[in-house]
């Protein structure tokens, strides 16, 4: 048995605890550092840990400033649109950094509550746990509020678009649902909704390339009450499951923010346990790409470049990384 080390190892920028590696012989601890080619068939190279590219943000409610960012999305011209749910503003950023626009989006009646994501026409969509889904233009102006006599998402958090003119909303009513909610974009309006059950606090949404749904489920009434990921494929019945226990010795606590990049390769942030996590298209290989700086990790989005943004909530701010 190697001599146990009293100080963590770093590789490529990551940290392995020596608890880990105390248990394993020379060999199985050089195979263990040692950059995995499987990476390579989803569009990675070499994946990054830690590397902090930029930071948007702090403390504060003067424009450029947050308070408690929760979620994100990117814009058809790579900006970034941020909701604080502690100003109730939407913050438009450059890709560079610069703060190019504020509005407010209003009432929210439960704080942190809701999501924000993108059309590809720039159209803004934001939900704040009513039964109310905004439409706003970049430049803040709001469009129109959507909503139906017969809407069934009461308590609405994350928010995705799919195609054929469809979003997917998560709902905390009833123990959680998803919706599935047909619209006119023409007229602005709701021509149906489908609901899919069985979910536990589900959170963060988003759509992969196959147009499965993605979805996190925090945590409930204990730790391993939801604290997973679950695909909704294309029949809109829940296909697989990931977590609690993901990987050999990792476990999801909270999970919150959801997003893919271009190669099928999923993003989940874990708010219990301040990291981000990466898995390659078909799960069998994941990596905790984030481990250190953040508290409250909740929303996330890919951007371009090999880069990832994350509102990281109790810093008050926006962090992006690089990742490949």
């Amino acid at each position: 048995m190697p001599h146990r080390r009293k100080n963590p190892v770093v590789v490529q920028g990551a940290m392995l605890d020596s608890y880990f590696l105390k248990e394993l012989k020379d060999e199985q601890i050089e195979q263990t550092l040692r950059f995995n080619n499987k990476w390579k068939l989803s569009g990675i190279q070499k994946i990054h840990y830690n590397s902090l590219e930029k930071i948007l943000g702090g403390f504060g409610t003067i424009p450029g400033k947050l308070i408690w960012p929760t979620s994100l999305t990117t814009t058809p011209e790579g900006d970034l649109a941020v909701k604080d749910s502690g100003t109730r503003q939407i913050q438009i950023y450059s890709a560079d950094g610069h703060t190019k626009q504020r509005f407010s989006y209003g009432f929210e009646p439960i704080k942190g509550m809701g999501d924000i994501t993108c059309m590809k026409n720039g159209v803004l969509l934001v939900t704040n746990g009513t039964r109310i889904i905004q439409l706003f233009t970049k430049d803040g102006e709001l469009i129109h509020e959507l909503k139906s006599p017969k809407v069934t998402w009461p308590c609405s958090y994350g928010i995705a678009v799919l195609k054929a003119n469809k979003i997917a909303v998560s709902d905390w009513s009833n123990g959680g649902k998803v919706n599935i909610i047909g619209v006119d974009w023409r007229m602005n309006t709701i021509l149906k909704t489908h609901s899919i059950e069985g979910f536990h606090r589900p959170v963060g949404v988003a759509v992969n390339k196959s147009e499965e749904i993605l979805v996190t489920e925090g945590q409930l009434f204990g730790k391993f009450q939801g604290c997973c990921i679950k695909i909704i494929d294309r029949e809109r019945s829940v296909k697989r499951t990931i977590g609690p226990q993901y990987g050999r010795k990792f476990t999801f606590e909270n999970p919150s923010g959801i997003c893919e990049d271009c190669h099928g390769n999923m993003f989940v942030s874990d708010e219990g346990q301040n990291c981000i996590v990466m898995f390659n298209p078909d799960s069998s290989l994941s990596a905790v790409v984030v481990s250190e700086g953040l508290q409250g990790p909740s929303g996330l989005s890919v951007m371009d470049h090999g880069m990832i943004a994350v509102a990281d909530c109790y810093n008050h701010c926006v962090k992006i990384y690089r990742y490949k």
